[in-house]
């Protein structure tokens, strides 16, 4: 894409634009766009067109409180900043560091200003759960799983137990008492006591008879 196409582009968006905006110069240092107030605080080597502010505007900038316009090349740069106090914006985003700006992103002398918007519109934001909320959900369900995890493994265990207790223990037999008579010793026959066990566990004793 040669330059002469990318002029004739930039011509033809510049004329679709027309339409789009309009600029209006209400005194010296006061101008409207679509009747947007703005005021211009400062310009170095007469560097605001109306016109050519118009071309490159853009909704978006009315969020900014300020805007500086810069040249390059023959070609209008635009860009929104901050006020100094505004929270929660880093400090490259803030007026107060236009000319950090432009020591770095502008060619050296160049012509350029800076109109102060006087209505910021700042942009709705859309309803979204907070970071800490959104972490104390997770934590909360991360805690509910593994509550019911070691719910679950204990009931198993439970199961487990009984079923164990159930199939290998016994049930004890009941306990009877049988009565044996005494075996007959003859006389002097020498024997002594014997102790002898059955196979049941219990101990039968045999007595000599004198």
């Amino acid at each position: 894409m040669n330059r002469d196409h990318i002029n004739e582009l930039a011509e033809q968006q510049a004329e679709r634009r027309q339409n789009l905006y309009h600029g209006l110069r209400t005194d010296r240092t006061h101008i409207e766009v679509n009747k947007h107030p703005f005021e211009i605080v400062f310009e170095y080597r007469d560097g605001f067109d109306l016109d050519k502010f118009v071309e490159r505007f853009s909704p978006v900038l009315n969020k900014y409180d300020y805007i500086v316009g810069d040249w390059g090349f023959e070609q209008l740069r635009l860009k929104g900043f901050f006020k100094d106090e505004t929270k929660d914006v880093q400090r490259s985003q803030t007026i107060g560091s236009v000319q950090d700006y432009l020591y770095e992103y502008c060619n050296f002398g160049c012509a350029y200003f800076i109109l102060k918007n006087e209505r910021v519109i700042k942009p709705k934001r859309t309803s979204h759960p907070r970071k800490d909320e959104h972490r104390t959900n997770k934590r909360d369900n991360q805690t509910s799983r593994g509550r019911s995890n070691r719910s679950s493994s204990r009931s198993k265990q439970r199961r487990r137990g009984n079923h164990k207790s159930f199939t290998t223990k016994q049930k004890a037999a009941p306990f009877t008492e049988k009565q044996r008579r005494p075996a007959k010793v003859k006389a002097n026959s020498g024997n002594q006591a014997k102790t002898t066990k059955q196979t049941s566990g219990k101990r039968h004793f045999t007595i000599r008879q004198k």
